[in-house]
């Protein structure tokens, strides 16, 4: 009796152990998929060094593709304002593989020797951003076409769109899109993206429902 109650409580112990183990699985496996359905280099990135990041942006001739203050290629979008576009997370996993993040672009994947290196060039990318002052913006206008012109301009949508006489052609051009699409699903689509078509590369900028419709009406006196 008395071994089989030694029995009973070993075996019991090993059970509320891998019981334990399953549930740390299970939680860890949630987080995952709250992050995007794949483990993230995020997870263990290091600190980034901007000045290091800088030198390594150059060496990895960047420019080839991208521009600075407009000053570069067109092939893809401009980054001064990329980390406005993008949380550090996200332009993390994007350097460090584009295509798992979206399969349609045509930036390649480099041969980075570690996450260092990214987290460094992510780190000088923002370095580069303007901050945006909405309030600012939002009381020296005096009507929403103006208001939303400067939110354009502001946030740099020309980085990956031509509007009138600039920005890049990587993207729709929006000069005439009042022509094509109603200003209320413009407005929809500037507030949630990814909620209109998950996966786009169109981020999400969080803007509230004055500024998108502000954008939106912009746009639509262009047409």
């Amino acid at each position: 009796m008395k071994a089989s109650a030694k029995q009973n409580s070993v075996l019991q112990t090993w059970l509320t152990a891998a019981w334990l183990a399953s549930l740390v699985i299970l939680v860890q496996g949630s987080q995952v998929l709250a992050a995007g359905g794949t483990a993230s280099p995020t997870a263990t990135a290091p600190a980034g060094r901007a000045d290091v990041g800088a030198k390594l942006f150059d060496r990895s001739d960047c420019r080839n593709c991208h521009s600075v203050n407009h000053q570069g290629s067109e092939v893809g979008p401009d980054l001064t304002q990329v980390g406005l576009r993008r949380a550090p997370g996200k332009l993390l996993e994007f350097i460090y593989d584009p295509e798992d993040q979206f399969p349609d672009t045509k930036m390649p994947r480099f041969p980075w020797k570690s996450k260092q290196e990214v987290a460094d060039i992510v780190a000088y990318l923002q370095t580069l951003k303007k901050p945006v002052d909405r309030d600012a913006i939002r009381k020296t206008t005096t009507s929403p076409v103006e208001f939303g012109k400067a939110l354009v301009a502001a946030f740099d949508c020309r980085a990956c769109h031509i509007i009138q006489d600039g920005g890049r052609p990587r993207y729709p051009n929006l000069t005439h899109i009042g022509s094509k699409i109603y200003p209320e699903w413009e407005q929809e689509w500037l507030k949630d993206p990814q909620k209109i078509k998950p996966g786009t590369f169109m981020p999400t900028f969080g803007f509230t429902e004055d500024e998108a419709k502000a954008i939106a009406t912009y746009l639509d006196s262009l047409k």
